[in-house]
């Protein structure tokens, strides 16, 4: 069965090559052909460094999470710099970047994501600090509804709000999640249980991602991979499909 994983990082360390190459092996040995790799602005390295390794290999793509306390024409000159080296989608992290879905900053990055046709992934996992920056679940819904030509990947389908944010998908046709982060941090209870049920209420939405676990990857996508397919066996989509899609990968 093919693979794909949409929400992985680079460890952190000074040696880029090093991180990479951890990273393509302990994918290797989980037996995924491939997958999103998400830059933030807070990593070691610049993007157009992880932007040339990125290229040197066709399995994988590049998500940026730029520096939103910048001018427009500098954001719009790097965003386009990024994606001549490769960026293939951008990402809002509201945590990282303190600000909220309705802020001048984020419609600003959204609306040159819509005029170079780049999909957006959106941090949507509430760690407990969202009402320091304003941010709600509603919020997601709205910048979804006002940019109806951009993709939207949902990161972490919500947390523990995983239900909310299912149901809030099925209204907007551009939005799409993944299960990173959420199926390894909630390892047992309610939240896991209402994860595997969305991802099969909105099979053509959801696909599969980690967040990246370094030396435990191998063994955490063994056993992800066997919880969603002990309740499903058609899961092409769910692995594979969906992300192809969400990306714009053809065959």
């Amino acid at each position: 069965m093919e693979i794909f994983d949409s929400h992985l990082h680079l460890a952190q360390s000074s040696d880029l090559n090093w991180s990479f190459a951890k990273l393509t092996e302990n994918m290797r040995l989980a037996d995924v052909s491939g997958g999103l790799i998400i830059c933030n602005q807070n990593d070691a390295w610049d993007f157009e460094q992880v932007g040339e390794l990125v290229g040197l290999n066709r399995n994988f793509k590049l998500a940026i999470s730029p520096d939103l306390n910048v001018s427009t024409r500098a954001l719009g000159k790097a965003i386009k710099n990024w994606k001549r080296v490769g960026a293939v989608a951008l990402k809002i992290h509201p945590r990282i970047q303190k600000t909220n879905l309705q802020s001048r900053q984020v419609d600003n990055l959204v609306r040159q994501a819509q005029d170079l046709n780049m999909p957006i992934v959106i941090c949507s996992f509430n760690d407990g600090s969202w009402s320091r920056i304003g941010m709600t679940n509603m919020q997601f819904l709205k910048l979804a509804d006002d940019f109806p030509g951009v993709k939207f990947l949902w990161a972490h389908a919500g947390g523990h709000s995983v239900l909310d944010f299912m149901f809030m998908a099925r209204r907007v046709p551009n939005v799409f999640l993944d299960t990173s982060f959420t199926q390894s941090y909630f390892f047992k209870g309610a939240v896991l249980e209402n994860l595997n049920y969305a991802t099969e209420s909105l099979k053509n939405r959801f696909m599969f991602g980690t967040d990246f676990e370094l030396d435990s990857y191998p063994e955490s996508v063994r056993r992800l991979s066997d919880f969603y397919l002990s309740h499903n066996l058609d899961r092409t989509a769910f692995f594979a499909g969906n992300y192809k899609f969400f990306l714009g990968i053809n065959e």
